[in-house]
C-alpha cells in the first residue's frame, strides 16, 4: 500500500530533528527578538502619533465654530480699541495745543504785568 503523499506525487518533508540549542544560536535568536521588539515599538509609536494627530484634528473640527466666534469677537474688540486709541491721540493732540496756547497766554500776561509794575511809581 502506497502512502497518500506518494500517490499524489508529494515528497515527504524532512522532519526536523530536535537539536540542542547552541549559545551562538541562542544569541542570534535573542538579537532577532530584540530587533523585532524595536521594530514593533517603532510601529507602535508611529500608530500612536497618527492617532494623536487624528484625535487632534477631530477636536479641532469640533471646536472650530467656537474659535471662529472667538476670533470675530477679538477682531471687533480690536477695532473698538483702535478707534478708542485714535480718539485718545486726537484728544492728547488737542490738549497739547491748548497747553501751548495757555503757556503763551501766561507768558504774555506776565510780560504785561511786569510792564504795568514798572509804570506804577
Amino acid at each position: 500500500m502506497m502512502s497518500e503523499q506518494a500517490q499524489h506525487g508529494v515528497q515527504a518533508a524532512a522532519v526536523p530533528r530536535p537539536e540542542r540549542a547552541t549559545p551562538a544560536s541562542l544569541y542570534t535568536d535573542l538579537a532577532m527578538a530584540r530587533e523585532e521588539i524595536q521594530e514593533l515599538k517603532r510601529e507602535r509609536d508611529a500608530l500612536k502619533r497618527r492617532l494623536q494627530l487624528a484625535l487632534g484634528a477631530e477636536i479641532d473640527n469640533a471646536a472650530q465654530p467656537e474659535r471662529v466666534q472667538r476670533v470675530q469677537d477679538l477682531e471687533g474688540r480690536t477695532q473698538a480699541l483702535t478707534r478708542d486709541l485714535a480718539e485718545a491721540r486726537a484728544q492728547a493732540t488737542r490738549l497739547t495745543e491748548q497747553q501751548q496756547e495757555s503757556d503763551e497766554t501766561i507768558a504774555s500776561l506776565r510780560l504785561a504785568l511786569r510792564k504795568a509794575m514798572r509804570t506804577v511809581p
